[in-house]
């Protein structure tokens, strides 16, 4: 999958109304009101909700304790940490005196062994391209996978496997070639690298060495309701409602600066995502709880920006 860096010009992008629609607050209301996300559609958790939990410590005891705390939240758990969530909940029936990290301690080698076993094979297919790649690149590239299987195999290592600093040094072993389809297999390749939020196993081995409560916060974390800038600000978006989408907060940092059009080939699922999200703001403009202009502005703006990816039907809006 490409994932070549686009540029997205704000000014390419026509807002439907001028006025801003809804301040910051209302538009954080809505969360109130079980709001799936846009991008991946699973129910959204109150910021100010989770800022509560940030406040009263309550997730720094046993993890039989702790469990009891998390369990009104686990519906709305991505998969990756409902699943750590259910291994914690029977973990602790069996030993209720040990918190989180005593516990996700006890499960690294396992989960370690799993996920070196997909980082090796990832490497191997990099490794592949060094066949076809100028000489001193496929030097360079040979001594950084030299040195991170050194890494990932050493049980101890003096620091622990970094994937976003590995992409770093990828993309700049590659940046010269001019052989641009390699250059994105290669890139795409290392992508599929794990993620604490893709895999158990990598959820695991990174959490293991974080403070209890930390961990149970990243069990939840994800789920956190955020505003999307529709046109990234980096790309002069807007910083108001007219260029704010309603997205968990793991969709709206795996997006990065990316255009929308890129998000949907991540995520398949988003354009009809997109539209259950408009029908239940469509379904809160009913009841006086949001408003015309936001919908409506928000439709415009995102077939816009999807190059008309996501095509949303708001003909209930005027019902």
């Amino acid at each position: 999958m490409t994932m070549e860096k686009k540029v997205i010009k704000a000014e390419t992008t026509s807002f439907r109304c001028k006025e801003i629609p809804l301040t910051r607050r209302e538009l954080k209301n809505l969360l109130n009101y079980h709001i799936p996300c846009l991008c991946c559609g699973m129910e959204m958790l109150h910021p100010d909700t989770y800022t509560e939990i940030l406040d009263n410590k309550r997730f720094t005891g046993k993890a039989a304790d702790v469990i009891k705390e998390l369990e009104p939240f686990e519906k709305i758990m991505h998969p990756v940490e409902r699943q750590v969530f259910n291994m914690l909940k029977s973990m602790s029936e069996k030993y209720p005196d040990k918190d989180f990290q005593q516990l996700l301690v006890m499960k690294k080698e396992v989960h370690e062994l799993a996920l070196v076993k997909i980082q090796s094979s990832i490497f191997n297919k990099i490794s592949f391209y060094r066949r076809i790649l100028p000489k001193k690149t496929a030097r360079q590239l040979r001594k950084l996978i030299i040195k991170t299987n050194d890494i990932i195999f050493d049980p101890e290592p003096h620091k622990p496997f970094s994937r976003r600093i590995f992409i770093h040094k990828i993309k700049n072993i590659i940046s010269n070639i001019e052989n641009k389809r390699i250059k994105d297999e290669i890139l795409t390749i290392a992508r599929r690298l794990p993620r604490s939020s893709d895999e158990v196993c990598a959820f695991v081995v990174k959490n293991a060495r974080k403070r209890p409560e930390v961990i149970a916060l990243n069990l939840i974390h994800p789920s956190v309701g955020t505003f999307e800038h529709l046109t990234p600000k980096c790309f002069k978006g807007q910083n108001n409602s007219l260029n704010f989408a309603l997205e968990c907060c793991y969709c709206n940092n795996s997006r990065h600066h990316f255009p929308i059009s890129m998000q949907i080939e991540e995520n398949p699922y988003m354009p009809e995502n997109a539209q259950v999200q408009i029908d239940k703001l469509i379904s809160l403009c009913k009841k006086d709880l949001c408003k015309k202009e936001y919908v409506e502005n928000l439709a415009s703006t995102l077939n816009s920006l999807s190059d008309g990816l996501i095509d949303i039907d708001v003909t209930n809006l005027y019902k």
